[in-house]
């Protein structure tokens, strides 16, 4: 890679990591493109360069939380597909499932490197915009189905119920929702912040669901 490549690449991550605040904290519609670029240190030009409108750098942004998603969890996701390959058996999948909800708890809850989508997720969520059918295509509905499938297998289904993927869909939800009401959680709980032992009390509560499948 040249010089002027890896500058680039710095340039252009630099307008990604100031649009995932500007984002984050005003919505689409109130976020501008000034304010990203002088967050990002740099004018409008590279912006429209890298991006070419304020619905392209959007757009790049959800594509960045999912790509990030997807480093982190990819071995639990690696897993889960292996265990759907193999010969139906309920043990792993109900393991294969604990895994993909530990690795998702850890990444949404306890990650610095998906704290930046927090805001945009959340505002998709509540007001669906030009993110939308990125995250809900390329991250919901494919941990919708995934889960849905590994659900049945627990339940030794010959094919996924309108249950197991109900039950699918409020795994998927429950720890996006749980984020977006941090605060309210920690005011429940009377937990000074949501550290390792909160995490694990929280990995521990959805693996009772599991077993209770």
């Amino acid at each position: 890679m040249t010089t002027a490549s890896r500058k680039g690449d710095l340039s252009r991550q630099r307008i990604l990591d100031a649009a995932l605040v500007e984002f984050g904290r005003s919505g689409f519609r109130a976020a501008t493109t000034r304010a990203i670029a002088a967050r990002a240190s740099t004018t409008l030009p590279p912006l429209k360069y890298y991006f070419g409108s304020k619905e392209g750098l959007y757009r790049a942004c959800a594509e960045e939380i999912v790509a990030r998603y997807a480093r982190a969890t990819a071995p639990a996701v690696e897993g889960a597909w292996r265990t759907l390959e193999a010969p139906p058996d309920p043990k792993s999948a109900r393991d294969t499932l604990k895994e993909l909800m530990r690795t998702s708890v850890d990444f949404i809850l306890g990650s610095e490197a998906f704290a930046l989508g927090n805001g945009i997720i959340a505002r998709e969520l509540s007001e669906p915009g030009p993110a939308f059918d990125v995250f809900y295509e390329r991250l919901w509905l494919p941990g919708i189905d995934r889960n849905a499938r590994l659900i049945s297998r627990i339940k030794s289904e010959q094919e996924v119920s309108e249950e197991s993927r109900l039950q699918a869909i409020l795994l998927v939800s429950s720890i996006p929702s749980f984020q977006t009401r941090r605060l309210v959680a920690q005011r429940a709980m009377a937990w000074q912040t949501i550290g390792e032992s909160e995490l694990n009390s929280l990995t521990s509560v959805l693996h009772q669901q599991i077993d209770r499948m």
